[in-house]
């Protein structure tokens, strides 16, 4: 619910912002993979992106998911292959989040009462909720540590707890 509200929120402010929201959502990609995204890394037709140049330093590729797509799809009107999908008005990559995401954020209440800043909704929150629902639906935390890009499984390890029932089934099958 909270993930809905918040992208029709963005959506209100600035399509382009809604845009990067849901790239980091959908996707699990990190800002700065969002800023540096050219036309020429969206493939519509096998239905990926690449992302270059990751943290990682190790190149990989995200899918594409229906509502990427058409947002995507909305946004491209015949730019060149090598221009940026989100430019700054100067045609430049971004450095940073804009600030539209910070104020429909205060505007929802996502972090009144929250205290410890760790736990404060911000941009990088999409990434991990992308992680969440994906172990909790199952998905092995390998597969998830490779859409992420996440250089080793002890960084994926922090989604572990939230397949509990994964470790019940792994014992239980041993008494099989």
């Amino acid at each position: 619910k909270e993930a809905n509200a918040l992208l029709d929120e963005l959506k209100k402010s600035s399509y382009d912002i809604y845009a990067t929201a849901l790239l980091a959502l959908a996707c699990g990609l990190r800002a700065g993979e969002i800023h540096a995204l050219r036309w020429n890394d969206i493939n519509f037709e096998n239905g990926y992106i690449s992302i270059r140049d990751p943290k990682s330093r190790k190149n990989r590729f995200c899918v594409i998911t229906d509502v990427v797509r058409e947002c995507l799809e909305t946004m491209y009107s015949g730019q060149l292959p090598q221009e940026l999908v989100f430019p700054t008005a100067t045609g430049t990559p971004r450095t940073q989040v804009n600030d539209a995401y910070d104020r429909a954020v205060k505007r929802l209440g996502l972090n009144e009462g929250v205290v410890d800043p760790r736990q404060k909704v911000v941009f990088h929150t999409l990434r991990h909720t992308f992680a969440s629902w994906l172990v909790q639906k199952g998905v092995p935390l390998y597969t998830v540590g490779k859409l992420l890009g996440h250089c080793s499984l002890e960084m994926t390890q922090r989604y572990a707890h939230l397949a509990p029932d994964d470790m019940k089934a792994a014992a239980a099958s041993i008494s099989e």
